[in-house]
């Protein structure tokens, strides 16, 4: 009796990715492709069958592309500026894969259903392309570690042998960035000089070839980065061979909060091309690279540059959340950040203060950005209820406290006021902002510790944010502890 090992999470990552494919462009999509591109690339490195390690490599690279493709979906719906860059991005970046998997039998079905891309001029072009590659079989490949477990008991394995092309393959293990794995994002500071280790798998070596070279392919500007080509010689003992090295890294430009990540894939050959040996390269060997300025301040003070920071990549990941709405956002927290941060430097909110004289305060402090001005609304519609103010449909509420001291975790009595609003306008995400003017005895706490984000059930993300106010002078303090000493 024949037996296939089959990895749960394999096929979870394999299922979700072409549940997503396939229900878009609908509102009901429920995973982030980004994401289940890298599982795709970590699942692909533990077949040991190449013919299925290069069917899920390649279709986790179309998978990324795919993501691409969504966003330009996203950005021409909400007019955003230049929002065809998107899909410039996406037709360079498939050019890439062409070359790498066209003219491999494993991936001949994924070139077919994805032929057309290059052709995208409309949304419902997009739309048909990525519900053609999500349709797409994918073999069921037996893992490399059920393979020895598999024989110790007996099974029955099929170990026909596969198309000389394929045998040759070069899995990518591990990226280390200063000694940190490397997941879905990675943060690396702009002008600094940053370690990049890598770890490969080598299932052999051609007898014709001294030294097999790993070259970092981009369609990012080559003015922009420096990534290291790693080099291996032919290494002693029998295959399967596990291969490490280390150098260095550099990113010369950063990028903007707004951003997409920089993205880099590594390529591998045998050197000298004595003859012609295709590689099948599998595994995780692309690199989301967050380039972020760290000293190019978002807030005007810098660990709540951090925190919205975190907020970003947080919110990245929500299954279904798009690209306009998560810029939208991050415009309005910026602001409120800085109020935020201002309110202790200044104290800009003294004694006890109304809800109407808050929202005055907020309404003009937002309208000053020249991203929001006049598209913030005040006292919308929403849910049979009235919101506070709105940017793009994004609910903002506010409240203020006047009694007692208000924690972080006090804001959730709240967020489900400001979720309802948001689910009333298709949103996936709601600000509820909180002025505490109670009295106080000390000193003002960390604002960049009174920020937060609340994920409800029914899918909706709600910052909160606590604004302290009604603070003490910080020579009433002092007097108050002399008065307690004596």
């Amino acid at each position: 009796m024949r037996q296939n090992l089959v990895s749960p999470d394999v096929f979870s990552s394999r299922l979700n990715a072409v549940e997503a494919l396939l229900q878009f462009p609908e509102e009901t999509r429920t995973k982030d492709l980004n994401a289940l591109a890298g599982e795709l690339d970590s699942a692909s490195a533990s077949f040991a069958n190449p013919t299925a390690a290069v069917a899920y490599a390649a279709f986790g690279g179309l998978v990324r592309i795919a993501s691409t493709l969504a966003q330009w979906h996203e950005a021409v719906l909400a007019a955003f500026p230049d929002a065809d860059r998107f899909l410039r991005s996406a037709k360079a970046r498939y050019q890439l894969w062409l070359k790498e998997y066209q003219g491999q039998a494993a991936a001949e079905n994924l070139v077919q259903a994805s032929g057309t891309l290059l052709d995208v001029s409309s949304l419902d072009d997009a739309a048909k392309v990525l519900n053609t590659i999500g349709s797409v079989p994918l073999p069921l490949g037996l893992l490399a570690q059920d393979l020895s477990f598999a024989r110790i008991h007996g099974a029955q394995i099929d170990e026909r042998p596969v198309a000389e092309p394929l045998e040759l393959t070069v899995a990518f293990l591990k990226f280390e960035i200063d000694a940190v794995s490397v997941q879905y994002i990675h943060q690396l500071t702009p002008g600094e000089v940053h370690d990049l280790e890598l770890e490969v798998r080598v299932s052999r070596w051609p007898k014709e070839h001294s030294e097999l070279q790993l070259t970092p392919v981009s369609v990012e500007p080559a003015s922009t980065y420096e990534f290291p080509v790693f080099k291996f010689a032919r290494p002693a003992g029998d295959p399967p061979y596990i291969l490490r090295q280390r150098a260095r890294a550099i990113l010369k430009a950063s990028q903007g909060l707004h951003a997409r990540p920089f993205e880099f894939k590594y390529a591998a050959e045998f050197l000298p091309p004595k003859s012609e040996q295709p590689v099948a390269i599998v595994g995780h060997r692309t690199l989301l690279i967050d380039g972020t300025d760290p000293s190019r301040s978002l807030c005007g003070y810098p660990a709540m540059d951090r925190r919205l920071v975190e907020f970003r990549e947080v919110l990245r990941k929500v299954p279904g959340m798009a690209q306009s709405e998560l810029l939208d956002l991050l415009t309005v927290l910026s602001t409120l950040f800085n109020m935020a941060g201002s309110a202790v430097q200044d104290a800009l909110f003294p004694g006890k203060r109304l809800e109407a004289q808050f929202q005055l305060d907020v309404r003009t402090a937002l309208r000053r950005n020249p991203s929001i001005g006049i598209e913030l609304d005040e006292h919308a519609n929403a849910a049979g209820g009235i919101t506070d103010l709105s940017f793009h449909g994004i609910p903002i509420e506010l409240k203020v406290e006047n009694s007692t001291l208000f924690a972080l975790e006090d804001g959730k009595r709240f967020v489900s006021q400001a979720a309802s609003y948001a689910v009333a306008k298709g949103k996936k995400t709601a600000v509820l902002c909180v002025l505490d003017c109670s009295d106080k005895s000390g000193a003002p706490r960390d604002p960049a510790q009174l920020v937060g984000l609340e994920s409800l059930e029914n899918g909706v993300q709600v910052c909160v944010l606590v604004i302290q106010g009604n603070l003490q002078k910080p020579s009433a303090l002092s007097r108050g502890s002399a008065h307690q000493h004596l």
